[in-house]
């Protein structure tokens, strides 16, 4: 005679008090740990001894919203020509240029072009609202 065997399925462990214990120690963990060791560290910076060059030093080329040209040096400001740039430059190695955001590049552009003809090669864009 033959019996019947009934087939088993596979076996799988309640996982609800290992998930328990693991939230415990992770608790645990992060009360026990100490932060505070790990929160600055110090670096050491290298000294610098080059002095802060002030925008006042630098000439200034202004272009405004209607495409007009103002060139100011320290506190004086004056309207100019772009053909007049090359004579208020002399000698200047550095210009810092201020246009209007609503201008087309092709001002800035030109005014680039004309600061390379001259010999000036730093230029900085400082755009104004």
């Amino acid at each position: 005679m033959r019996r019947k065997t009934k087939k088993r399925g596979l076996a799988t462990p309640d996982l609800t008090p290992l998930i328990d214990v693991v939230f415990l120690l992770l608790i645990f963990f992060m009360l026990v740990t100490t932060f505070s060791k790990y929160s600055s560290f110090k670096i050491e910076l290298p000294k610098s001894n080059i002095n802060s060059v002030t925008t006042e030093d630098i000439p200034e080329i202004i272009i405004d919203e209607k495409g007009e040209y103002y060139f100011r040096y320290g506190k004086n400001s004056e309207k100019i020509e772009l053909n007049d740039f090359e004579n208020r430059l002399k000698g200047a190695k550095e210009v810092l240029i201020t246009a209007d955001k609503k201008l087309s590049y092709e001002k800035v552009v030109d005014v680039i072009g004309k600061l390379k003809n001259i010999g000036i090669d730093k230029v900085e864009l400082n755009l104004d609202d």
